[in-house]
């Protein structure tokens, strides 16, 4: 007898036991469908009456609101309303103010016609509003913007010559400092003195 003959049921207990072990995955996914589907039936059933109920409730919103903007019924089934609210006028009267007996003696007579002209002088000659020119604006606007850009961009440039100023004012320092002179007459001068002694 081949070993290969044996070997084969060792193969499928290893398969068997994987089938197995997949098989309650499987199971587990399904049965959690399940449960969700049942959950969702119930879900659904109660929804009917949810829906049904918020409908009567905005539909009673909605005749409570047309009645307000409308002195008709308020369940008329013809049509929309066609008449709309409207915010009633203010009309200021242009006659004399009578104060009530309360405050004193009621006043029945006409302003005089110079105070009316003053009132109306007076409301002619405030200040009258100023028309901003908008292209100036505008323009004014775009030109500090550009000028903003421009000082951002040659900010980082002058603290890079500031940088090269300093660091050639440290080595001028430094090199006075050892007595030392760039000048080319003074090492001229220097060499000269060197080979005269």
């Amino acid at each position: 007898m081949k070993y290969t003959v044996v070997k084969q049921f060792s193969n499928a207990v290893i398969d068997n036991l994987f089938t197995f072990i997949f098989k309650w995955v499987d199971f587990g996914k399904m049965f959690i469908e399940f449960l969700w589907s049942f959950l969702e039936i119930w879900i659904a059933f109660f929804m009917i009456f949810y829906n049904a109920f918020m409908y009567v409730y905005y539909l009673f919103l909605f005749f409570i609101d047309r009645g307000a903007e409308s002195s008709a019924g308020m369940f008329r089934l013809r049509g929309l309303y066609t008449k709309t609210s409207s915010i009633p006028k203010v009309e200021i009267s242009k006659g004399p103010n009578v104060i009530p007996p309360m405050y004193g003696k009621p006043i029945t007579s006409a302003p005089s016609p110079s105070a009316a002209s003053s009132f109306t002088s007076l409301r002619s000659s405030g200040p009258t509003p100023t028309r901003r020119n908008l292209w100036r604006e505008i323009l004014e606007g775009l030109a500090g913007f550009f000028k903003m850009l421009g000082r951002g961009i040659l900010y980082p440039f002058k603290k890079l010559v500031l940088l090269f100023d300093r660091t050639a004012e440290a080595r001028k320092q430094r090199e006075e400092d050892r007595g030392e002179s760039k000048s080319l007459i003074d090492e001229y001068i220097k060499e000269y003195e060197r080979r005269r002694r």
